[in-house]
C-alpha cells in the first residue's frame, strides 16, 4: 500500500476531526452527558435539526474523505456505493445548515451579515452537490468530479474556520460580530480557492 494514496484522505480526516469532536461532544450532551461546550442552552433549543446536521456532516466529511483515495476511487463499486451515501448526507447537511442559519436563535455575535454568508454558502454547497449528481447521471465524470470537490470543500469549512478563528483570537482577542463573519467567510474562501486549484490541476 503506497503512503501517497492516503495522504489526502488522511489530511481531510484530520481536518474533519476538529468539528467532528465538537459535534460528538454535542451529541453526548443531547444524550444526557455533561455540558462541556459553550452556548449549550441556545443550541439545545432545537435538538432535532442540530442532531440531523451533526450526523449528516460527520457522515459526509468522513466518508467523503475516502472518495479522494486514488486506490479506492479506481474501485468503481466502492466509489459508486459510497457516493450514494455521501451525496444525500451532504444535501441533508446543507439543508439542515440552512434551517439552523435561518431559525436557530442567534448568539450575541451572530449578525445579519453572518447569517447572509451562511445562507449563500450552504446554498452554493447544495447546488454544487446537485450539479455533481446530475453530471454523473449524464456520465460527465469530469464535471461530476469538479462539482463534488466544490461541494465537499464547502462542507469542510468548519475545520478551516477553527484555524481562522484561532488566528483571530491570538492576534485580535475575543471574536466580535464582524470578526466572526470575517473568519467564517475566510475559512470558506480558503477552501473554495484550494478546491479550484485542485480542479484546474487535475484538468491539466
Amino acid at each position: 500500500m503506497r503512503t501517497s494514496n492516503w495522504l489526502v484522505p488522511g489530511a481531510l480526516l484530520l481536518l474533519a476531526a476538529i468539528p467532528g469532536i465538537a459535534g460528538s461532544l454535542r451529541l453526548a450532551e443531547f444524550a444526557g452527558g455533561a455540558q462541556v461546550l459553550a452556548d449549550s442552552e441556545r443550541i439545545t433549543s432545537a435538538p432535532l435539526p442540530v442532531i440531523v446536521h451533526i450526523v449528516s456532516v460527520l457522515v459526509f466529511s468522513v466518508l467523503g474523505a475516502f472518495q479522494f483515495a486514488p486506490r479506492l476511487r479506481r474501485r468503481r463499486g466502492w466509489h459508486r456505493v459510497a457516493g450514494r451515501v455521501v451525496v444525500p448526507a451532504g444535501l441533508v447537511a446543507a439543508l439542515s445548515g440552512l434551517w439552523l442559519s435561518l431559525f436557530l436563535p442567534r448568539s450575541p455575535i451572530d449578525g445579519d451579515a453572518t447569517a447572509a454568508v451562511r445562507v449563500v454558502v450552504v446554498g452554493y454547497m447544495a447546488v454544487s452537490l446537485s450539479l455533481g449528481l446530475a453530471a454523473v447521471l449524464r456520465r460527465d465524470f469530469a464535471r461530476h468530479r469538479a462539482w463534488m470537490i466544490r461541494g465537499y470543500a464547502i462542507g469542510m469549512g468548519a475545520g478551516t474556520q477553527a484555524f481562522t478563528q484561532g488566528f483571530w483570537l491570538v492576534t485580535a482577542g475575543p471574536l466580535t460580530m464582524w470578526g466572526k463573519t470575517g473568519t467564517l467567510a475566510a475559512g470558506w474562501l480558503i477552501n473554495i480557492a484550494v478546491a479550484e486549484w485542485v480542479i484546474r490541476r487535475t484538468r491539466s
